[in-house]
């Protein structure tokens, strides 16, 4: 009897478990650091100029120090926050999309 050519489906499975692990090992490689998170009394600085707008019917900015540099926030009167990405404020609700701990 003659054997076949071609690969079993054992074969198949090692090279697709080789594979996957490969893919798994470039993604953690390539899957870049996330950025650094203001700190809780940063968001706390931004969230009190927010109220202060809110109460007052004002315009309040303030600089809020984020990793050695400051980074400016403007809290508007109808409740809006704009602030730079690194705070992680939502624009609209003013809100902070990661609430301090």
């Amino acid at each position: 009897m003659r054997a076949r050519g071609g690969v079993t489906l054992v074969e198949l499975m090692v090279v697709l478990v080789m594979l996957s692990v490969i893919a798994s090992v470039v993604v953690l490689a390539v899957r870049s650091t996330p950025p650094k998170r203001a700190s809780d009394e940063s968001i706390r600085v931004v969230i009190a100029a927010r109220d202060s707008a809110l109460r007052t019917g004002r315009v309040v900015s303030v600089l809020v120090p984020i990793d050695g540099s400051e980074r400016a926030a403007t809290a508007f009167p109808d409740g809006r926050v704009e602030a730079d990405s690194a705070l992680q404020f939502d624009v609209l609700s003013g809100r902070p999309r990661h609430a301090p701990h």
